[in-house]
């Protein structure tokens, strides 16, 4: 009888141990986030890309603003297409569909060359904005965040 309840317990044990054992840790919906640093008159800003589905999200935390919308890669091109705008003011949450009827520089589909773990701005902003006050001459530069 000792034995058989010896034996019992070490089989339970066993079972016990194995159904224990380390699972696969299920990763965040978020492929990558990537942030631009700030200095100076420059905020920081993030770009999370998500995989299901397959969304982003542009986050300014200095002015509480989000761009979302759908996101895509051909070769070395990251690009996005902005569906929405949400923001906070006052302690209330507003939310703009973007169209393409927009001329606003959210409203431009945006395109980044990927180069390891960086994202550089090759948006042309100049379809709204004349030269001198184009906002892309500095190819903004966010980093992936490990």
């Amino acid at each position: 009888m000792k034995k058989n309840l010896k034996n019992a317990i070490i089989i339970f044990a066993g079972v016990l141990l194995l159904s224990c054992s380390t699972q696969k840790m299920t990763l965040s919906p978020f492929v990558t986030a990537y942030k631009k640093d700030g200095g100076g008159n420059v905020f920081p800003a993030y770009i999370f890309l998500k995989t299901q589905p397959q969304m982003f999200e542009i986050y300014a935390p200095s002015i509480y603003s989000s761009t979302v919308g759908q996101w895509n890669i051909r070769n070395d091109t990251l690009f996005l297409s902005p569906k929405y705008e949400y923001s906070e003011r006052m302690n209330e949450l507003y939310m703009n569909n973007i169209t393409s009827e927009d001329s606003t520089i959210l409203s431009i589909p945006q395109q980044y060359i990927i180069k390891k773990d960086k994202i550089i701005d090759v948006t042309d902003y100049s379809v709204i904005l004349p030269d001198y006050l184009n906002v892309n001459t500095t190819n903004e530069t966010f980093t992936r965040i490990k």
